[in-house]
């Protein structure tokens, strides 16, 4: 996992765990009713993430263009798909070091409270999901440009829009769209997951989602080489 290869890495899990940290613990109600509460706590990701997602996708392809590293990668015997695919796999092992990195956060309520851990298993698989829907969006934006800042900042604006595309005020203002747009809500699916409800609707919508931009990426390069 080439992240850890440079310093780069250990910063962005840093300040991924700190801001996990930042948002439960100050900005949720984590001590209810005299009780510790893990209400809040997935719901922090989906802000998270709006950060850390393109942090870590920003370089996935800009740099490589950039340096010039690019063409030296597609004289390799390796298929295009294959590349991509590596890139991917390599940011969800990413992601899902920076997930474990927060479980001391369960554990510690567990030890003083006792949470649902049906709802804590279902909330992280959904956290992945949604992680790894946002990753494959990242990966083919950074295709578009040389530019790491313009790659993290397209993804920060994407991944904001299709955050705030989970909330009802936004949804009732698109009227008739309503149903359709929150079928299509990133949040609105991830929300389902994170209180427990463990519906194959749900994995096979971040898998479709995924895939989609995985073979855009795909087709892009195609188209470029």
């Amino acid at each position: 996992m080439n992240y850890f290869n440079t310093p780069i890495g250990f910063v962005f899990l840093a300040i991924f765990t700190f801001l996990i940290n930042v948002i439960f613990f100050v900005f949720t109600q984590f001590w209810e009713i005299g009780r510790a509460s893990l209400d809040g706590f997935f719901a922090t990701f989906r802000l998270a993430y709006i950060i850390f997602i393109p942090a870590v996708t920003m370089r996935l392809w800009a740099e490589e263009k950039r340096s010039g590293t690019i063409e030296l990668l597609f004289t390799l015997p390796i298929k295009h798909a294959e590349a991509i695919l590596g890139k991917y796999l390599s940011a969800l092992g990413f992601l899902g070091v920076a997930l474990a990195s927060t479980f001391f956060i369960p554990l510690t309520v567990a030890v003083i409270g006792e949470p649902d851990w049906f709802l804590i298993i279902g909330g992280y698989i959904g956290a992945f999901c949604m992680g790894a829907a946002y990753i494959s969006l990242g990966l083919m934006l950074s295709w578009l440009t040389k530019d790491q800042i313009v790659a993290f900042l397209l993804s920060v604006l994407s991944i904001f829009l299709l955050f705030l595309l989970g909330f009802d005020p936004v949804l009732e203002a698109l009227g008739s769209l309503k149903t359709f747009a929150a079928f299509f809500s990133v949040s609105w699916h991830y929300e389902s997951l994170a209180r427990g409800l463990l519906d194959t609707r749900d994995i096979i919508y971040f898998i479709s989602f995924s895939v989609l931009f995985l073979y855009l990426n795909y087709r892009s390069i195609e188209n470029n080489r």
